[in-house]
């Protein structure tokens, strides 16, 4: 599995982004926060493995770590 330290900047910041969109707009549409935290588990998720070529479930592993590492993406 691709580990987070072996990321690049570009990832992660896509990484990111896409999750914070993606919870934004669940949010937006009246989700809970749960609701929005899932969805952009998944957006991102989706985005990873195109991007890096990984498997779905190591990819939302992956994408967990990101969320819980970066405080500026808590909901």
């Amino acid at each position: 599995m691709t580990k987070l330290e072996n990321l690049d900047g570009i990832t992660l910041d896509l990484i990111r982004e896409a999750y914070l969109e993606t919870a934004q707009e669940t949010m937006e549409r009246g989700g809970s926060k749960l609701k929005a935290h899932m969805e952009a588990i998944i957006a991102a998720s989706m985005y990873v493995a195109a991007a890096i070529g990984i498997e779905d479930e190591d990819a939302k592993r992956l994408v967990v770590k990101v969320v819980r590492s970066d405080a500026e993406l808590a909901l």
